[in-house]
């Protein structure tokens, strides 16, 4: 089967985007796709494999054109995700956490320019947990701190990653009865990485290990915050809802993901015997996958829809609204929950052949099941999105 399998049987939608991430993706995911059932002993891409990305361009799909970047609209981040894992969801993980160059866009232009040298497309890894201190000195920080499940960390060649500010005197800076927060970024030679994702239940070669950073000297203009602060880049990508803008790197990994397990699980039923029976007839499979079908579909279309009406609205100039804010947020979910279930429906049906090590539906039910854990898509975006559906007053930045 070959990675453009999911254009040939799902793209019915017309949304838009440019073509040469999406293009660049597809040229690539049959060499991933090889590579995708191979073992890692650092649970981490192989350095082959990141390279090939990087020469490709994946790792510059969100960083500002001025800066030598693609700043691709939601749209085609989504489409692009999606592409890449269905060849493999590790290294499409990877790949789109490690665009958080995207960042760079808060940056003092000069200041990113200086990091990123002569390379523009290298992978940048991150951090929101504020698990770091900085200690407030002249014109910078001093930073130490553990940051937990940090993908693509062992081969990233700078981190972002979030701290607490503490006062000189060593009282933790508050602004009304919220803790100070900012990020810092860090060259890879400024932290250590610690070996926690060997073994982990999927996404198992996104390396995302924990990482730690020991009294690190941070200039303050190597410092950001794009909750609070405007970005410096002039582009529309950066005036997305922060959180739509981070969900459109990922949400397109478990549509792929859960396409390619409907995928397998289709070519399957079509030749596997159950109870001596061909499963190709037994209606409750037969129910089973249509039912799955539709609703990934429906929520792949829906969360391209939102996308796109949110891309238009910021390109428009006009602020995004709470309400389409949480529009977005139930598609962003709704495309989750329909992508764990896909997976899960695709793992049942195939029943103990998926027990196999390497089975490909096997991998698809680790990885999407692993990836819903993240903090982008928790229940609590559920309950959020509820609460502005009935005109409650919540945190704009919840959906």
């Amino acid at each position: 089967m070959t990675v453009n399998e999911p254009a040939a049987r799902s793209e019915q939608d017309h949304s838009g985007g440019s073509a040469w991430s999406i293009e660049r993706a597809a040229t690539i995911a049959d060499r991933l796709q090889s590579r995708a059932a191979s073992s890692s002993p650092s649970a981490t891409l192989p350095a082959e494999t990141v390279d090939l990305l990087e020469s490709e361009g994946m790792f510059r799909l969100g960083l500002p054109q001025d800066l030598g970047g693609r700043e691709e609209d939601p749209m085609t981040l989504v489409r692009t995700a999606e592409t890449l894992a269905y060849a493999d969801g590790s290294a499409a993980w990877a790949t789109m956490t490690g665009n958080s160059s995207m960042f760079f866009a808060w940056l003092d232009q000069d200041v990113a320019k200086n990091l990123l040298g002569d390379r523009p497309g290298q992978p940048v890894a991150s951090s929101f947990a504020p698990s770091g201190r900085g200690v407030e000195e002249a014109e910078g920080y001093r930073l130490s701190g553990r940051w937990s499940f940090v993908s693509g960390s062992p081969h990233a060649t700078m981190l972002v990653v979030g701290f607490v500010v503490v006062g000189p005197d060593g009282a933790l800076q508050t602004a009304g009865d919220r803790p100070v927060m900012r990020w810092a970024v860090l060259p890879a030679a400024d932290t250590h990485v610690l070996p926690t994702w060997h073994d982990a239940a999927g996404l198992r070669r996104s390396g995302s290990h924990d990482i730690v950073a020991e009294d690190v000297y941070v200039p303050v203009e190597r410092t950001l915050l794009p909750l609070a602060e405007s970005p410096t880049a002039d582009g529309a990508l950066y005036r997305m809802p922060f959180y739509t803008g981070v969900r459109s790197l990922l949400i397109g990994i478990p549509l792929g993901v859960a396409r390619r397990a409907l995928d397998e699980v289709t070519d399957l039923i079509r030749v596997k015997t159950r109870e001596m029976e061909p499963l190709l007839k037994d209606q409750d499979t037969q129910i089973r996958l249509a039912e799955a079908e539709a609703a990934l579909r429906a929520a792949r279309l829906y969360l391209l829809e939102a996308t796109e009406r949110t891309w238009e609205t910021v390109r428009s100039g006009a602020p995004v609204a709470l309400p389409l804010r949480a529009e977005y947020t139930l598609a962003a979910q709704f495309a989750m929950s329909s992508a764990v279930n896909a997976v899960n429906v695709a793992f049942a049906i195939a029943g103990a052949s998926a027990s196999r090590a390497g089975d490909v539906i096997q991998r698809c039910w680790r990885d999407v099941n692993v990836a819903s854990q993240h903090i982008a898509f928790s229940r609590g975006r559920w309950r959020a999105a509820g609460q502005a559906l009935l005109g409650a007053d919540i945190d704009p930045y919840s959906v």
